[in-house]
């Protein structure tokens, strides 16, 4: 029962961390999406600018803005993929939890049978200082 236990804590410990690194993941791909975005907003104010003086510019601004368009919309398939393996993991992380409290509570009640089944037996083979 201990060594189950013990297991299933080694689990649990290793599904929080998975939990975690998921969480991570997701914010990455947050902060990723927001430096896009900001890279997006940029590009458009450069085009804004010298749109009419610098051909060049506005070809080279116009293929940047479709990569960084390319750039978000992976990001939010990312994302999205990314939110539900941190909730998955999250909630293996809670099954793993709820066995290691079930596999506690049942080794907890066979140490208090055993300690109880001691003490039976030891009263019934103490001799009695009545007797004597």
């Amino acid at each position: 029962m201990k060594r189950q236990r013990d297991s299933l804590a080694k689990i649990l410990l290793l599904q929080e961390k998975l939990h975690k690194l998921s969480t991570w993941r997701v914010a990455a791909l947050d902060r990723q999406r927001i430096e896009l975005a900001a890279a997006q907003q940029d590009t458009i104010a450069a085009i804004d600018q010298d749109v009419m003086s610098h051909r060049l510019l506005l070809e080279s601004a116009t293929r940047r803005l479709r990569l960084i368009g390319n750039l978000i919309e992976l990001n939010k398939l990312q994302h999205a993929a990314q939110t539900k393996h941190s909730l998955e993991q999250g909630a293996r992380a809670k099954v793993v939890e709820r066995m290691v409290d079930r596999v506690d509570e049942k080794y907890r009640k066979q140490l208090e049978r055993n300690d109880l089944t001691d003490l039976i037996e030891r009263a019934v083979n103490r001799p009695n200082a009545s007797s004597a």
